[in-house]
């Protein structure tokens, strides 16, 4: 397991929205699969019951899901609306693309996240609980993803985090993303592979613990 844990990588794939990916290699019912097994990430807080009218639920997260063909609804819809970065690109790649939302506390959304301003939600103890469930959920469902052949991607969003993406995917404006996770083919066609840059400027342990003395 330790090994399968240092082996974790990110892969951002740019496909040609010219000529997008076929059909996944999976089914449905084995992306769940994938689902259910990151879906045991921990929570320590129910989300609030207003959340759970639409998804019985009581974890802090959500997971939207867009199969290839939904990928690429939504690559066209993008391109159409004008859309110049590269998310079309890799939708154009991805076999599935889960928007992963988190559930903040009713009242605590403080403005627009797709503005700058940075006062997005109140930093309730709540919510950073909330976050810190959904991130450990991320976290195994690019473990799980990698496990099961795919390529993954974390994204924070950008125009994914966006209304037009909310109102066109029917998700909650009172949910916020909290990450577009993309699974890509182990092997993909057509398509340029950039490796995460940030993988090797982690440090080492001593980098970013120590030992508490008292």
């Amino acid at each position: 397991m330790l090994k399968h844990l240092e082996k974790r990588r990110t892969f951002k794939i740019i496909g040609d929205t010219a000529t997008p990916s076929g059909t996944p290699d999976v089914t449905a019912d084995e992306l769940d699969t994938i689902l259910a097994s990151a879906g045991n990430a921990p929570f320590h807080y129910p989300c609030d019951r207003t959340h759970m009218e639409t998804m019985p639920s009581p974890v802090p997260w959500r997971c939207h899901k867009l199969n290839t063909t939904a990928c690429h609804g939504l690559m066209q819809t993008m391109l159409e609306d004008g859309d110049t970065t590269k998310v079309p690109n890799m939708l154009a790649a991805a076999q599935y693309l889960l928007q992963v939302t988190w559930l903040p506390d009713p009242g605590t959304i403080l403005g627009d996240v797709t503005s700058k301003d940075e006062s997005v939600f109140a930093g309730t103890l709540r919510n950073m609980e909330h976050i810190a469930a959904g991130s450990a959920f991320i976290q195994s469902l690019l473990l799980a993803g990698e496990a099961a052949g795919f390529k993954t991607y974390w994204s924070s969003g950008g125009p994914l985090r966006g209304k037009a993406v909310f109102d066109a995917l029917s998700i909650p404006t009172t949910e916020l993303l909290l990450g577009s996770v993309f699974l890509f083919p182990n092997e993909p066609e057509n398509a340029e592979i950039k490796a995460g840059n940030l993988a090797t400027k982690r440090g080492v342990v001593s980098d970013w613990s120590r030992w508490c003395k008292l």
